[in-house]
């Protein structure tokens, strides 16, 4: 009788969200290498060191030299430890122009049908290419996703635990065919994707929902997350005297030096680089966009020296815990084979939806056993 009370719910939740759950997990299984499929597309844009110097320019030149194809204010600039990889000049309209950083020959504007397309295909993973219905509708589908997985749990769990009646719930078969093999893939991929699909679900929770978002910050906050660090000072800006005044190239070698693995630093443009203004630097020593392996610094021109330091740990919690969730969405947050799971999440996901309405229909007579 219990199971009847849950299979009937299960089986509505999933007709009625289906699709958005189909869309949700295909789209993101598309965007999860959307990064290192970029850098991959703009691979042949190499940026090689002149003959006589293997300096970068400075951005005052980079940005004048970008003028020639691009009239849109460069905001940020990035540069790459892979002494190959051009520049990437950012402009207030997300346009983007590479460039050689060290002669300033523009190489191009990268994949830009490839991103074009990305941001389509984000757009559609996070409000299904609509406005404000769209966003509540990917809030709902992943409501019910989660609904979907833990009822699911229930109708798996077996009502004697013996080989026989969990190895066909458990182990993927390939030699049946129609309703038998919908069935067996349906509780085999429920069962092996359970934690991965609730995670990516309920973590699509706590992003679509403010109030869900505000209660994680709180909790990890105050249970689960260290206090923020205190920015960290680490001199006193005093200027050289009796040498040659530092210049760009002395700049950016203490940045360098200061972070030896680093893997991109990037500086805002979106103000006026005032002549006796501090710089500020953004570096990456990992992997696109985590925010555990990013670093702000401040750096004096004049005494060419860091001043401040900040970290990932210096962060507030709300927002760090906000960045886990992000990241933990994702699989990110464990690195390249965090997203690998996801990625496989995704298309166990979409598995999932079509044995489920596969059965859904047989169930209403419309398919038969076939």
């Amino acid at each position: 009788m219990l199971r009847k009370l849950v299979f009937w719910p299960h089986l509505v939740v999933g007709l009625v969200t289906g699709i958005v759950v189909f869309l949700l997990c295909l789209s993101g299984a598309i965007i999860e290498f959307e990064w290192q499929m970029v850098d991959w597309a703009e691979s042949d844009a190499r940026a090689l060191a002149s003959g006589n110097s293997n300096v970068w320019l400075s951005p005052d030149a980079l940005i004048a030299k970008a003028a020639a194809v691009e009239t849109d204010k460069v905001v940020n600039i990035e540069w790459f430890s892979d002494p190959k990889m051009p520049v990437r000049l950012r402009t207030a309209k997300q346009h983007l122009v590479l460039l050689n950083p060290f002669t300033g020959e523009v190489l191009g504007r990268g994949a830009t049908s490839l991103r074009a397309f990305f941001q389509w295909v984000t757009n559609l993973h996070t409000n299904l290419v609509l406005k404000v219905s769209g966003h509540w509708i990917v809030s709902i589908g992943n409501c019910g996703f989660v609904f979907l997985i833990l009822s699911g749990l229930f109708l798996w769990w077996p009502r004697q635990w013996r080989w026989k009646a969990l190895r066909n719930s458990m182990a993927m078969r390939f030699d049946v065919k129609g309703k038998a093999r919908d069935w067996n893939w349906h509780n085999a991929l429920g069962f092996w994707f359970l934690l991965p699909l609730l995670f990516i679900a309920a973590t699509g929770i706590a992003l679509s929902f403010n109030a869900a978002n505000l209660w994680w910050g709180t909790f990890a906050s105050e249970h689960l997350l260290a206090a923020p660090q205190p920015v960290k000072t680490l001199s006193i800006a005093t200027p050289t005297t009796g040498m040659t005044a530092p210049g760009w190239s002395d700049w950016m070698r203490t940045v360098r030096q200061h972070f030896p693995s680093w893997r991109s630093i990037a500086l805002s443009t979106s103000k006026p680089l005032e002549p006796q203004a501090d710089l500020s630097f953004t570096i990456n020593r990992g992997l696109p966009n985590h925010r555990t392996s990013v670093f702000k610094v401040t750096l004096n021109k004049a005494s060419n020296a860091i001043v401040q330091e900040s970290s990932w740990m210096s962060d507030e919690g709300r927002n760090r815990a906000r960045a886990i969730v992000r990241l933990g969405h994702t699989g990110e947050i464990l690195g390249l084979g965090g997203q690998v799971l996801a990625f496989l999440g995704c298309v166990a996901g979409l598995v999932l939806v079509y044995t489920g309405f596969a059965l859904s229909w047989r169930r209403f007579g419309f398919g038969g056993n076939a």
